[in-house]
């Protein structure tokens, strides 16, 4: 027999899911760029059941942005496995445009918040990890950083955003062409600087909202 409190547990966890339901769908729309008074309404619930569970809207975005760094890690760490290290960093770069092809979310905000700093650097330790086999495999240029592997990520992030109503594969090329890029053999010396940690988080505080795979 459900008891009483039985009850209130699983209502409470619907509600839960409910609010982060909404939340994402409106994240997806408007970037972090909505009010908890949306969620509730298109989550059907009171506002104060929202802010039981979430004191602040910033917590609500660390629920959100939680899931999406611990998918980036399960493929980054998947592309660690590849049995041909070489591969790893195109592996990866693949991986993360078919994810964002088939159900990516917008998050440029979601990588500076509280929740993901901690997993974005372990995420940055992993890429270097993957191009560090890359570069012993010949595989890519000797100047290309963990931080111009985010940017590529989100330039062909943003070009399936704008394509996909029109001819959805054809972002498929231009990652082609840019894995070429990344590839030594007769490249010269680029005119521009490296991107450094600083211009990256200027970057992310900037607030481009571009959907990545997760």
């Amino acid at each position: 027999m459900t008891t009483t409190a039985e009850r209130l547990r699983c209502d409470a966890a619907r509600n839960r899911e409910r609010v982060l339901a909404a939340a994402l769908e409106l994240y997806r729309e408007h970037g972090p760029a909505f009010t908890v008074e949306e969620v509730a309404t298109r989550a059907g619930v009171g506002i104060g059941t929202i802010y039981r569970r979430f004191p602040t809207k910033s917590a609500l975005l660390d629920e959100l942005a939680r899931p999406y760094f611990e998918r980036l890690l399960t493929t980054a760490r998947a592309a660690q496995a590849h049995p041909a290290p070489a591969e790893r960093l195109e592996t990866f770069i693949r991986a993360m445009a078919e994810q964002h092809a088939v159900d990516g979310i917008r998050s440029g905000r979601l990588w500076d918040t509280t929740v993901a700093r901690p997993l974005r650097d372990e995420y940055i330790r992993a890429v270097e990890g993957i191009l560090a086999d890359a570069r012993a495999g010949g595989r890519v240029r000797a100047d290309v950083n963990p931080h111009d592997v985010g940017v590529i990520i989100w330039t062909v992030s943003a070009l399936i955003d704008a394509t996909d109503r029109a001819v959805a594969e054809i972002w498929r090329r231009y990652l082609d062409l840019v894995l070429d890029g990344l590839r030594p053999g007769g490249d010269q010396p680029l005119t521009t600087r490296p991107i450094t940690s600083a211009d990256w988080e200027s970057l992310v505080a900037s607030g481009p909202v571009l959907r990545l795979g997760t």
